[in-house]
């Protein structure tokens, strides 16, 4: 959030100065929250076993994005899309406390294996090195790893079962898209010191999607697990690092399917990272 605000602070210097123009916001602002399917889809959804992972870390509820969620509903607003869209899914949540909310939800109850518990960037890193191991050890047709703080828009989001079927496992585009530029303004990071001289794509963590026994995804997913484990940082670093080792990679994910701080109004929206303020704000919710 410091990287983004300086970035904006920079941009509204070189307009005072003159060094860019103005452009007006043309962007969208309406979402549509009802999309007309062909009733096949949603037969074809409800044949399928799918899952939907949840990593919550630590009892007390932080948002690194700066909006206010509910702290006595912890995976709220991602349930309740959850619910309406997918309502025969299976929920599971791997955590470090005795979680309360217990029906219909499969609690799995872990020590986190991360190396530097001291760190203070260990909860983020057990967060996702979770969502890495849960992928990685899939058994539904469909799974998902998925942020507690998405706003499921309309029924667009089946497509990502879809997308998932047809490319074996997907991510989510990450808004600073090359590594270069997440590095310089993300926490957590390390020099990028293979051949591709940090011009690669970064990745986002929600949704990140897999097939059942879609052997790429596993072994990509594995490779992120154990790197996270062993030599840990920001998780964007940490996928890109287990593409460049295994040369497996992702479907990426339209940034329609995690819309971020910077993405706002982009149309066509699927899932709303409401997490981040801007988000929530842009989109009155």
């Amino acid at each position: 959030m410091i990287g983004t605000l300086l970035y904006r602070l920079k941009v509204a210097w070189q307009l005072l100065t003159g060094k860019i123009k103005y452009i007006p916001d043309t962007r969208n602002k309406t979402l549509i929250l009802k999309k007309d399917i062909d009733h096949k889809i949603s037969e074809s959804i409800n044949q399928l076993d799918i899952e939907f992972v949840f990593t919550e870390f630590g009892e007390e509820r932080i948002n690194g994005g700066g909006s206010h969620l509910d702290p006595n509903n912890r995976l709220q607003p991602s349930l309740s899309g959850i619910k309406k869209h997918f309502p025969n899914a299976r929920i599971t949540v791997y955590t470090d406390f005795d979680w309360k909310e217990t029906a219909g939800i499969n609690i799995k109850k872990v020590i986190s294996p991360v190396t530097d518990s001291k760190h203070p960037r260990f909860g983020y890193r057990t967060v996702d090195y979770f969502k890495f191991f849960a992928l990685s050890e899939a058994t539904a047709d469909f799974t998902c790893a998925l942020d507690s703080d998405m706003f499921f828009v309309n029924e667009n989001i089946y497509s990502l079962v879809f997308l998932t079927q047809k490319f074996g496992f997907c991510a989510a585009q990450n808004v600073r898209q090359i590594f270069n530029l997440d590095i310089r303004i993300s926490k957590d990071t390390q020099d990028i010191r293979d051949e591709s001289l940090g011009n690669g794509y970064s990745y986002n963590q929600s949704p990140m999607t897999i097939w059942k026994n879609d052997i790429n995804g596993t072994t990509f997913f594995n490779k992120c697990a154990e790197i996270m484990q062993k030599d840990p940082s920001r998780a964007s670093l940490v996928m890109w690092k287990a593409a460049w080792k295994t040369g497996l990679y992702p479907y990426v994910l339209p940034k329609q399917f995690c819309v971020c701080d910077g993405d706002e109004g982009c149309g066509d929206e699927i899932l709303l990272h409401i997490g981040h303020k801007t988000v929530k704000n842009y989109y009155k919710l």
